[in-house]
């Protein structure tokens, strides 16, 4: 298949020497050598990346949990009505 040009002259032809092409070019220059890209991190993000960096269980936590269940200092009555208070202010 052959693409022949419309007219005498060739669209390339006309292109390469036009002062048009010659002004894109320097402007492309100018802009590329005073570009700079720039990153915003938002503190969302920041706080993501601090969760994902947390171990999924936190051992000391389990262990402290566990230690006062069988020393029988967890379920206390103030903790057991604290927890009653919360849950009747929610459905609330």
């Amino acid at each position: 298949m052959s693409i022949s040009p419309i007219g005498s002259n060739s669209p390339i032809t006309r292109l390469q020497g036009s002062k048009a092409t010659t002004e894109i070019q320097s402007s492309q220059d100018v802009n590329t050598s005073s570009a700079t890209d720039t990153v915003e991190i938002s503190d969302g993000a920041r706080y993501l990346a601090h969760l994902k960096s947390l171990p999924d269980v936190r051992e000391d936590k389990v262990q402290a949990a566990r230690a006062s269940i069988a020393s029988g200092k967890f379920e206390t009555p103030d903790r057991i009505d604290g927890t009653v208070d919360r849950l009747l202010s929610e459905l609330a």
